[in-house]
């Protein structure tokens, strides 16, 4: 019996992807290795939204080559899509996999000479001994996309809440953004398959459902035949069972009136959403190509807020974009002030090859943008506890996690409104939701 390791970077529906991998080789009759233990395979699902992240996946694959000298190496995703070349400069024996064969990856490592797939020719770059690396080009790609060949998964290693991913892909192509090019355009999974797998996950006890996608909005949009969104929603939480419904992050345009309705008249779906922002600037957002304005963006938050009070709204905020002044800034600073979101992520710009933002000119300097991080995440940190404050001393339906605080040693948890508390209860609680009232 060959043995497997997974080492997983980046979102949501690479977990996801990482997953369907190990239920994969387990069905074939792999077995994962555990902590440090030396594997035949290891496996990296790469990332490649940032710089930090191509630089973290090329440490991981020499980490792998060092720590399992004789182990067939495997970097699969993101990353591979476009820097092949980069990897292949690691160690020329590192098979490499793109998203779209993932999947496949049973197949993949019987024997790097025979692919049973026909959606694929091969062409060997190099070969090493044990290891090869192979490139793949698609042909029909739009109709490969539409089959729906993941029937799921049945469990979610290490987690007590499941993400399902419902779609791939985006059209978008913001400025600053790789994704498109390394996952492609949108494709949606069909609802029947997506059904069933919550089904599965909800008989097996997970009490929070997470769906995920490249661009969730976009889920239905593909596939002519009246699906949306909300109506794959509605059919989630019609399964008759305790649980509950969690949307990952959904982009500005995607938040319909009809979503919003939904999240008011269903007690099963959270009272959160995660909208990016990405810039509260409207020159900035033209450049980002983000189709929308600061005060659109700023009006359909008051109006969620008004539909549900106690909603959480977080978001995502890019500072050092190329051409970002002082004003463009203080703007950003701005809006914020307005959408008062109860949790934001800050990232500072990192420039993609490929992107229109790579070739623009007039970049923010380093010090500018750890400064303008510095002084966005002081506003933000203040509205998150405020939020907090806002929600304390109530009851709260709160979900068990296995992890435990390190200071106090009272097991975490997370509210429907994404607010991480910590519960004082023995471990039978793990997994399972319970009423909580937290204090400050």
């Amino acid at each position: 019996m060959t043995t497997f390791k997974i080492k997983t970077l980046g979102c949501k529906v690479n977990q996801y992807e990482s997953q369907v991998i190990r239920e994969r080789l387990i069905e074939a009759g792999h077995q994962e290795a555990e902590g440090a233990q030396v594997a035949d395979f290891c496996i990296l699902n790469t990332c490649t939204v940032t710089v930090k992240a191509d630089k973290e996946c090329r440490e991981i694959l020499r980490r792998f080559i060092r720590e399992n000298p004789e182990a067939d190496v495997v970097a699969a995703g993101c990353y591979v899509e476009k820097d092949a070349d980069i990897i292949r400069a690691i160690d020329p024996g590192i098979r490499v996999i793109n998203n779209r064969d993932k999947e496949n990856i049973v197949e993949l490592l019987k024997d790097n000479k025979k692919i049973r797939s026909t959606q694929y020719s091969v062409k060997f770059l190099r070969s090493n001994g044990a290891g090869a690396i192979l490139a793949y080009s698609t042909y029909g790609r739009q109709a490969a996309g539409r089959r729906d060949t993941n029937q799921g998964i049945t469990y979610f290693k290490g987690h007590n809440k499941a993400f399902i991913k419902i779609q791939d892909g985006c059209n978008n192509f913001c400025s600053y953004c790789k994704v498109p090019h390394v996952r492609g355009r949108s494709r949606s999974r069909q609802p029947e398959n997506i059904l069933k797998e919550a089904e599965r996950l909800i008989d097996k006890g997970y009490k929070e459902l997470i769906l995920t996608g490249v661009c969730l909005g976009d889920f239905g949009k593909d596939l002519n035949s009246g699906i949306t969104l909300e109506g794959l929603i509605r059919g989630i939480i019609s399964i008759d069972n305790d649980f509950r419904l969690r949307l990952s992050s959904i982009e500005f345009p995607d938040v319909t009136d009809s979503l919003i309705d939904e999240i008011t008249s269903s007690g099963k779906i959270c009272n959160h959403l995660h909208i990016p922002l990405q810039s509260g600037d409207d020159d900035i957002l033209s450049k980002m190509n983000r189709g929308y304005t600061s005060m659109e963006f700023i009006k359909r938050v008051d109006f969620i807020r008004f539909k549900i009070p106690d909603i959480a709204i977080t978001t995502d905020i890019i500072v050092g974009f190329p051409q970002e002044g002082v004003e463009n800034f203080n703007n950003t600073l701005k809006t914020v002030e307005k959408i008062r979101p109860s949790r934001s992520h800050i990232f500072t710009y990192s420039p993609r090859k490929g992107t229109k933002a790579y070739e623009m000119s007039q970049t923010v300097s380093t010090q500018e943008t750890k400064q303008r991080f510095k002084k966005l995440k002081a506003v933000t940190d203040n509205f998150s506890n405020e939020f907090r404050e806002s929600v304390s001393k109530v009851s709260h339906r709160v979900l068990v996690e296995s992890a435990r605080d390190k200071k106090t040693g009272k097991l975490t948890g997370y509210t429907d409104t994404y607010i991480r508390v910590l519960v004082d209860c023995p471990d039978e609680y793990i997994g399972k939701m319970i009423d909580y009232r937290f204090e400050l």
